[in-house]
């Protein structure tokens, strides 16, 4: 189907002022043109749009619904222009990244700096997402880089992938006014739990342990930030990764409870397709890999 954006516009202008003299002017074109057009579309979409019969025009049914469809076509149309233009007017520096949810609020504002390094000057558009959407989003060219946790189809091609860091799930609650554990994992008494989504990443990590200790579920959410505030208001215990609650530690806010052996090491990767990126998109990948040169050194 070979519909020309022309005849939408013109179709559309008909629709509103349902007079084709009218609307043939709106258009800058001339009526017998206008005519034709119209009488295009409709051959093209294999309905009569345009009720001729009345006075003035009216629309048929299936041009009312066709009404809707040319005007979000348009619109789609337009929005699609709008990007490439701003693209454009950016000097194509924009770079898309996926971040898991606790990636994106507590690894992208730390590494940012060195990200934007260089003299192709990146724009980061950061999306939050979750992890287990992470193929799809590559696979989509939704992104150009994507900041998860480990995956092993995204460390195989057409991916290519780089260890950023390494961290720890760590049992955790909010202490009292006296500086104590609000809770304890002694395994007897049941706990309140802040779950992670069984289907999460986080949530298969804690599932290793489960049977390990007396949790009692309470809640549960994918979003490490939505846990990490039920734990600050005392709400029961959870697995945080150490870089969302480094201050909370550090201040006594929080404490790290049960045996060692509850403590859950995590890796988290940055992964991209193999295809080349544009210039910006390359500057932030050898920022990237900079990152993860260095956090090797310290392994």
């Amino acid at each position: 189907m070979n519909i020309e954006s022309k005849w939408l516009e013109d179709f559309l202008a008909l629709a509103e002022v349902r007079n084709f003299s009218l609307a043939a002017e709106m258009r800058n074109v001339t009526q017998p043109a206008f005519s034709r057009r119209i009488k295009a579309l409709e051959h093209m979409v294999g309905a009569e749009l345009i009720d001729r019969s009345k006075t003035p025009v009216a629309l048929t049914p299936s041009g009312r619904l066709f009404r809707i469809t040319a005007r979000t076509l348009m619109n789609q149309m337009m929005d699609g222009i709008g990007q490439l233009s701003d693209l454009s007017k950016l000097g194509g520096n924009i770079v898309r990244v996926a971040a898991a949810h606790s990636l994106a609020s507590s690894l992208v504002p730390s590494i940012q700096p060195v990200l934007l390094a260089g003299k192709h000057q990146p724009l980061l558009s950061v999306e939050a997402i979750d992890v287990d959407d992470a193929i799809e989003e590559l696979q989509e060219g939704g992104c150009d880089v994507l900041l998860a946790f480990d995956d092993d189809l995204l460390r195989l091609p057409p991916y290519q992938s780089l260890l950023i860091g390494q961290a720890e799930l760590l049992p955790v609650c909010v202490c009292d006014a006296h500086g104590r554990p609000q809770f304890q994992l002694n395994g007897h008494d049941p706990v309140p739990w802040l779950a992670y989504s069984p289907s999460s990443y986080m949530g298969r990590q804690v599932e290793a342990v489960r049977d390990q200790v007396n949790l009692n579920a309470v809640f549960l959410s994918s979003m490490t930030d939505l846990l990490k505030k039920l734990v600050l208001q005392g709400v029961g215990v959870a697995w945080l990764p150490d870089y969302s609650i480094h201050e909370e530690l550090k201040s006594g806010q929080v404490a790290i409870i049960g045996e060692s052996h509850l403590r859950l090491p995590i890796a988290y990767y940055a992964y991209r397709y193999q295809a080349r990126l544009h210039p910006a998109g390359e500057q932030v990948w050898q920022a990237l890999q900079q990152l993860a040169s260095d956090e090797s050194k310290h392994l």
